[in-house]
């Protein structure tokens, strides 16, 4: 079994690899999100985001926390498709957590991680927004509300409740 996930790993490193090799005129590849166990355990790492339900549209993507979707700036290992570092905040209708380390991401209702909080699990994805809420925090502004254009900031945590 691990010689099948080192052949599996080495194809999907070459494979990465050549997508990285394309030319700044063509768009990245619009991310396919995956919500299984092996997936979640060697993802990229990243959380990507669509501008639209279901994937369409704008999309940017994350590799570290980022305290204000205004600006998507290289400091947080971040881009957009077409590398557009236009703002995401408040626009996004999809969401995907890849991550590589099974760890969850806490998307926030404010800026600076503030305010109620929807919790992605590792490998998890939301292809509509619209039936996602900011359940955690009960206590902080905007509880209970629809993340639906309505993500300003995100960081990773070790568990959902630490928020």
């Amino acid at each position: 079994m691990r010689a099948v996930r080192a052949v599996l790993a080495t194809v999907v490193a070459a494979a990465a690899a050549l997508a990285f090799t394309t030319t700044a005129a063509q768009a990245a590849p619009r991310p396919t999100p995956h919500a299984d166990t092996q997936r979640a355990a060697a993802g990229s790492g990243y959380l990507y985001v669509s501008q639209d339900a279901y994937w369409s549209g704008r999309w940017c993507w994350w590799y570290n926390a980022d305290t204000n979707w205004d600006t998507i700036n290289v400091a947080e290992n971040a881009n957009c498709d077409n590398n557009n570092r236009a703002s995401m905040r408040n626009l996004a209708s999809s969401a995907w957590n890849d991550s590589n380390g099974g760890r969850p991401v806490a998307l926030y209702i404010h800026t600076n991680y503030t305010g109620a909080y929807a919790c992605l699990g590792a490998g998890d994805a939301w292809d509509d927004l619209t039936g996602a809420w900011f359940t955690w925090g009960s206590n902080r502004d905007g509880y209970m509300a629809n993340t639906n254009d309505n993500i300003a900031s995100h960081r990773w945590r070790t568990s959902c409740s630490a928020g």
